[in-house]
């Protein structure tokens, strides 16, 4: 029922009564609806972050942290365990870092947390890494062995227990002069049958400087570059080939992945890379002389050298394209290299003049172990990053086991300083070292077997 008054309706007690409980409804309705949306945080972007373990020491790790690609400047704190390590400023989306000075055969858990205007925004999963063991410096035995009156050996291949070649140059007594008339015969290798030492002459006795065995049907030595195909020596002239000018010098080390991948670096800065069937030189950019060679893969090979008065000393590394340069002691940096080995894209053992070295690849970065010798240094070999021999003047072997080096002190008690211990070849049971113990006169060649 409606009432009439001054021409306004006016609704009745029922229509008013549910107006308001509608209304009542509506007012609850929003003041929920507006509490609900205070609570909601607003959309946030997404912030993915990765973080993974590329290549494990005893006492370091080297990290690849993956970052939302801004375009911007990011910065990112990176977490061990229950600790914060260190903050970063990155430009890229994929950043390595080296967390460093950890503790051997132990667990830690790392994550990555991605940080805006000091805000934590986002972190990674966790990563669990195991820090490699170190190994044993023990050695249960030593054998000496005499090898001819003068000479010395330069190189080593272990292919097994009762099968290790030796080269150089072996110089032993002819009492009937029947070699050359000289009282003396001349050879350039030796192997070892698990019994004695056989001498061997590579075609001619010149003195060989390097060995790389691929099996015994394919052997290559070097001086100049001489292969074995299971029946004869064959000597590359590459001088005569035109490869190499008669100023360049020889190539006198070896490294390969395959038969059909082989670098041999020499003197005067000289490359020259085999493919299994030409030979072709390569621009090194230095004239140094080039007294190593060693790769992990086609990608990743280094070459280290020192001029002959020691007047300067480079690493070049090759990166499947090119050489370059990445330490010349013509700059603030004086470290003299005459060995180089690693298994890790990320780090150097470097061995020469100036004693033993770590080369941080990430970081440019070069470190002396001054606890490593004396001595100049001749030649380093490893099996891992945890088992690493080097060798130099004064008699010195020496051990890295990780993360300590340790000298092993008979042979200077044996020697005394003049023992040159100029290569070191390490298996998993073996070790072998060549060189030569000078008496005053001339060196006699030595080859030293210790067994783990």
């Amino acid at each position: 029922m409606k009432i009439i008054d001054k021409g306004k309706t006016i609704p009745s007690d029922n229509n008013l009564k549910a107006k308001k409980a509608m209304f009542t409804i509506f007012f609850i309705l929003a003041t929920v609806l507006a509490m609900s949306c205070k609570e909601c945080p607003t959309e946030q972007p997404d912030y993915d972050i990765y973080l993974s373990a590329e290549d494990v020491f005893c006492t370091s790790v080297v990290l690849n942290v993956t970052l939302p690609d801004s375009g911007d400047v990011s910065a990112f704190a990176l977490d061990r365990d229950d600790s914060t390590v260190a903050t970063y400023t990155c430009y890229d989306d994929d950043t390595l870092i080296t967390d460093e000075n950890l503790t051997p055969n132990t667990d830690y858990i790392y994550r990555v947390r991605f940080l805006k205007d000091g805000k934590t925004k986002a972190e990674s999963d966790p990563v669990t890494v195991h820090t490699m063991d170190t190994t044993s410096h023990d050695i249960s035995y030593w054998e000496i062995d005499t090898l001819g009156i003068s000479g010395g050996i330069y190189d080593l291949w272990i292919v097994s227990e009762n099968n290790i070649w030796a080269i150089g140059e072996i110089i032993v007594d002819d009492p009937d002069s029947s070699y050359d008339g000289s009282g003396q015969e001349r050879f350039n290798a030796a192997r070892w049958d698990g019994e004695k030492w056989n001498l061997m002459r590579m075609e001619r006795g010149a003195p060989m400087e390097s060995i790389w065995y691929f099996n015994e049907n394919d052997i290559w030595a070097a001086g100049i570059p001489i292969h074995w195909d299971g029946e004869k020596w064959t000597y590359y002239h590459l001088w005569d080939m035109g490869v190499l000018d008669p100023d360049d010098g020889t190539v006198e080390h070896i490294w390969a992945s395959s038969p059909d991948n082989i670098y041999f670096v020499g003197w005067k800065g000289s490359i020259v890379h085999y493919n299994g069937s030409t030979f072709t030189k390569m621009e090194s950019g230095t004239t140094c002389q080039l007294e190593d060679v060693w790769g992990i893969d086609d990608n990743h090979i280094w070459a280290v050298g020192t001029e002959t008065n020691n007047s300067r000393s480079v690493i070049l590394f090759y990166n499947g394209k090119v050489w370059k340069t990445m330490h010349d002691t013509d700059d603030e940096r004086k470290c003299w290299s005459n060995s180089v080995w690693t298994d890790s894209p990320y780090l150097l053992f470097l061995n020469g003049g100036s004693g033993r070295y770590l080369f941080d690849l990430m970081q440019e970065k070069l470190s002396k172990y001054e606890s490593a010798g004396e001595w100049f240094g001749y030649d380093i070999y490893g099996t891992a990053n945890n088992d690493i021999f080097a060798s130099g003047q004064g008699s010195e072997i020496l051990h890295f086991n990780g993360s300590t080096w340790h000298l092993y002190t008979e042979f200077q008690n044996i020697f005394g300083a003049w023992g040159l211990i100029k290569t070191i070849k390490v298996s998993e049971n073996l070790v072998v070292a060549g060189g030569e113990y000078y008496t005053g006169l001339y060196g006699i060649p030595i080859v030293i077997r210790g067994y783990r």
